[in-house]
């Protein structure tokens, strides 16, 4: 279970900087994925979502979209991550996303930053 965890946050927090390299079809399908799971579970952000997807598609003509959108490797990246992402405790996914969208998480009321953790002097 630890492991899963982990390997969702990796993969929240790394494709995201895959969409500054080149994309190929299974990178773009697998950062669709995150961009709808997270629509989901931060619908105050979906336009910022919805935003990043389109910033993938950018460029590409209707055509080409289609055509992305049913390559194998589209699908084989978006349904590898379709299947892995609602696995995440909910709290963990709201978290990783709004680091997705360039926001920050909402703090317990009270709780100031520097009481959350132990002091770096």
């Amino acid at each position: 279970m630890r492991f899963q965890l982990v390997t969702g946050w990796l993969v929240l927090a790394a494709l995201p900087q895959l969409a500054l390299a080149v994309n190929p079809p299974g990178e773009v399908g697998a950062l669709q994925a995150v961009y709808d799971f997270c629509g989901k579970v931060d619908p105050a952000k979906l336009r910022d979502f919805e935003s990043n997807a389109d910033a993938l598609l950018k460029g590409l003509t209707p055509a080409q979209i289609a055509t992305l959108r049913n390559s194998t490797e589209y699908k084989r990246g978006y349904h590898m991550l379709e299947g892995i992402l609602p696995e995440l405790k909910k709290d963990d996914a709201v978290t990783a996303c709004v680091a997705i969208s360039g926001g920050h998480p909402q703090r317990e009321p009270g709780i100031e930053p520097h009481e959350q953790g132990p002091e770096r002097k």
